[in-house]
């Protein structure tokens, strides 16, 4: 069935550092749709993200290529060789962009098309992370010497290993591995297409140290890959992100973070990425900061349907935590668990007074540094996601979740 072009809904995140509680209520699919769109709509982009199905040659993928009118192309710098990115001439052999896209959708030599739409991250970043040029030599002192027994892939807007939270060496050392790409040292940026998947928004760092901290002296041999998908301004693509899940799918990590997410109008392609790696990828997902039920407006990726999605939502620091109106996304049947993610406090320098940080990309990263401590190779998918919610605390007042609990992290 043919997608709708439009505006697509994305969603922001409010900070707050001291949050009035008011009572959730329930409210109908209108009033949520419209909240969502008050929140930020998506530009409409006219490229084409298409997966061309394995085993096609490079003179049939041009031959492909041109049948459908294709002007210019792109493909993944270090990813999936399959996945491009097409700029479509208007009219060709008499068809519309929209109805070649139909015809893609139904092509057997693809695994599928959606248009490329923009998206954000969906937590507010404070200022502080961002410290100016990094050294390749604080690099060097981050990335591991040996392979590690549990990879996280945080696919966010890269990372800055001088951040001084990260004490021991906790980067994927591309050296040791199979498949990397060219000069690629510790992971990739898909958003200037090099191997310099350096931070200068913030957010991945942050994202990437509530894992780490969940790890750090426990022992645990662990590592993290960072795959840079958004930009300065948190923003990115349908395309990029595409990219960057299929090269840490690739990576053949164990728990993928996505701390991001959007609204209504799903993906193929990203959709179809996750399922592959349904019984051997964790991909752990902030369930949106906009206060509103999943169960209607479907927030992806964390409203897809696989077994390996653990949805996550934000909840606050009271004792039981509460969902937070107007913050904490939730759904019976969409919504898996909660974390506390609402005003947590984090350090930007050493020494000084932690600054508040909120949004469910955050509980979702605490979540996913939690579940890596769960992680034991060669057991199912099945027994894994209930290692982690083993350890899930009952709360009547989290009834709007699936298992109306919280992780205590």
């Amino acid at each position: 069935m043919m997608k709708k072009i439009g505006y697509f809904f994305l969603i922001l995140c409010f900070m707050s550092c001291d949050s009035e509680l008011i009572e959730m209520t329930t409210v109908n699919k209108q009033e949520q749709l419209q909240k969502a769109a008050t929140t930020l709509a998506t530009d409409k982009d006219e490229t084409v993200v298409i997966r061309f199905t394995e085993g096609l040659s490079e003179t049939e993928k041009a031959t492909i290529r041109a049948d459908y009118g294709v002007i210019d192309f792109e493909t993944c710098s270090c990813g999936d060789k399959n996945l491009e990115s097409w700029d479509l001439e208007t009219i060709h052999d008499g068809a519309t962009i929209e109805e070649r896209v139909t015809s893609m959708e139904q092509d057997p030599e693809m695994e599928g098309a959606d248009f490329n739409f923009d998206m954000a991250i969906s937590s507010q970043v404070p200022p502080g992370i961002i410290t100016g040029p990094i050294h390749s030599q604080s690099v060097v002192s981050k990335i591991k010497t040996q392979k590690a027994d549990v990879k996280i892939g945080v696919l966010d807007t890269g990372i800055n290993p001088e951040y001084f939270g990260f004490e021991q060496a906790f980067l994927h050392n591309s050296s040791l591995s199979e498949g990397t790409c060219g000069n690629e040292t510790f992971g990739w940026n898909f958003v200037e297409n090099n191997n310099e998947p350096f931070d200068d928004n913030g957010h991945g760092t942050i994202v990437s140290y509530l894992a780490y901290q969940q790890l750090e002296n426990t022992g645990i041999n662990f590592e993290i890959v960072p795959a840079k998908a958004f930009d300065a301004e948190g923003k990115g693509t349908l395309f990029r992100v595409g990219c960057g899940l299929s090269y840490l799918i690739n990576k053949k990590v164990n728990i993928i973070n996505m701390s991001f997410g959007w609204t209504e109008t799903s993906s193929t392609i990203i959709e179809n990425y996750i399922k592959e790696a349904e019984r051997d990828i964790l991909m752990v997902t902030s369930a949106g900061n906009t206060g509103i039920d999943n169960d209607l407006v479907a927030h992806f990726p964390s409203s897809y349907t696989a077994a390996n999605i653990l949805a996550v939502t934000a909840v606050n620091n009271e004792i039981p935590p509460n969902l937070e109106s107007g913050i904490s996304n939730y759904g019976f049947v969409s919504v898996d668990i909660a974390v506390k993610g609402i005003g947590l406090p984090f350090y930007t320098e050493p020494g000084t007074a932690p600054i508040s940080i909120t949004g469910s990309s955050y509980s979702s990263a605490k979540a996913a540094g939690f579940s890596a401590l769960k992680y034991q190779e060669g057991k199912s998918m099945s027994v894994f996601y209930h290692k982690i919610l083993y350890d899930k605390i009952q709360s009547s007042g989290l009834y709007q979740i699936k298992y109306a609990s919280y992780l205590d992290l």
